[in-house]
């Protein structure tokens, strides 16, 4: 029978999870964080999104419209805190401070190029197993544009959290 639930769960696959997933970032020169303690301490992410925006021209009394820019909405991740020495929430103001100095307004020292405090993340979405990357994104020039605030609460038992909103240049879709 065409159409049958059965057919549609034979060609299913077992579909993929929210869960598996991993971000390989890279970090600047000058803050120094383990790659491995990134890898469990961001708990939430998404594939970010790509939005071609429309021109539209008027012609005859009819609105046409043609494909347009490119842009990158910003992405964001959420990040356990467990104030370690090297936690990632210190790691991401110290990226920040190198971008702009609080106090000074200055990038970095002199010996800092601009460029290399911006870094190349890739997201990998992982099988049903959590093994192998069924997607991978590669984000370009990313450089934390916020990190939230963290709040404090005493009648709250949850673990520390917050965001971070990573804006980058451009992006790389594997198989594109």
């Amino acid at each position: 029978m065409p159409n049958s639930i059965v057919d549609f769960k034979d060609n299913f696959n077992g579909g993929t999870r929210t869960n598996r997933f991993i971000v390989r970032p890279s970090w600047p020169t000058g803050v120094n964080i383990g790659n491995q303690e990134t890898f469990f301490k961001i708990v939430s992410a998404s594939l970010p999104a790509v939005v071609i925006n429309a021109i539209t021209v008027p012609y005859r009394g009819r609105v046409i419209n043609f494909a347009g820019d490119r842009t990158y909405s910003p992405w964001t991740v959420g990040v356990y805190d467990d104030g370690n020495t090297n936690n990632l929430w210190r790691a991401f103001q110290k990226w920040k401070e190198l971008l702009d100095g609080h106090y000074t307004h200055k990038v970095a020292r002199n010996d800092f190029r601009y460029r290399t405090l911006q870094t190349t993340w890739q997201i990998d979405q992982l099988d049903i197993n959590g093994v192998n990357p069924i997607r991978r994104i590669m984000l370009y020039k990313c450089w934390p544009s916020v990190v939230s605030e963290i709040n404090l609460n005493m009648g709250e038992v949850n673990f520390v959290s917050f965001t971070v909103q990573l804006t980058y240049d451009n992006i790389k879709i594997n198989g594109l």
